[in-house]
């Protein structure tokens, strides 16, 4: 049976997505457009201890912040109260910490501020990437608190030349936005699907193409969510 449709995912997917494709006729290409590595210096090392023998409010937005952090915990669960994207972030925290250390979770990060405004403003720490946006900083700061940013991984665009046309392109970052775009163009009639509202707004702003968000920011749901659509937009 011929593929219906041929889509490109900027990012690996798990096996159970791929399979989810392949059975719903789809052919699907994944690419990763980015790579991210943790960036443990001997001075991020000792400072993340030091953290963890503290009562804290710290941040996580992103799965790769979260076992970055957590491999220098020597397997002891820091008494911290946490603020986390949902989706495969919250997982990550879940994995490794109680669910009752979670004091507030969101899709994004300004949903995740807004819980934020019933916070006392106090210190926080934000463990995260080297190429993480200004929106939550920003926000916080404007609240009064005073965010001490702890970056725990690097990311590196991995761009690439795509020569084939497909129907649907699946992005998960806004990195990974930024190095799909200065390679490559999207046809006008492609459909975009994110897997959150920062990542919309990232292809919003370069395209006009037609953007799809997930529901939660999680890779099987966005699969799903592509499944979904062209179910009910079929040839």
């Amino acid at each position: 049976m011929a593929h219906s449709y041929n889509i490109l995912s900027t990012a690996l997917l798990p096996e159970d997505a791929l399979k989810n494709l392949a059975d719903a006729n789809f052919l699907c290409d994944a690419v990763p457009f980015i790579q991210t590595t943790a960036a443990l210096t001997d001075e991020i090392i000792a400072q993340i201890k030091t953290y963890t023998q503290e009562h804290i409010i710290v941040i996580f937005t992103s799965a790769q912040a979260v076992n970055a952090v957590i491999s220098c915990c020597a397997g002891n669960r820091p008494n911290w109260q946490i603020l986390c994207i949902s989706g495969a972030t919250k997982k990550a925290v879940v994995d490794f910490w109680d669910d009752d250390q979670i004091i507030a979770s969101a899709d994004d990060a300004i949903g995740l501020a807004k819980h934020i405004e019933h916070i006392p403003a106090q210190n926080i720490v934000f463990f995260c990437g080297n190429k993480r946006l200004d929106t939550l900083p920003t926000l916080l700061t404007n609240k009064g608190f005073q965010v001490k940013e702890c970056i725990v991984y690097e990311t590196k665009l991995t761009p690439i030349k795509v020569d084939k046309n497909y129907n649907a392109l699946l992005f998960f970052s806004p990195s990974g936005v930024e190095s799909f775009l200065s390679e490559n163009t999207i046809a006008p009639d492609a459909t975009l699907f994110s897997i959150g509202k920062t990542t919309a707004l990232a292809l919003k702003q370069n395209i006009r193409n037609e953007v799809i968000v997930a529901a939660q920011p999680d890779k099987n749901i966005l699969v799903n969510t592509v499944i979904e659509f062209y179910k009910n937009h079929k040839k």
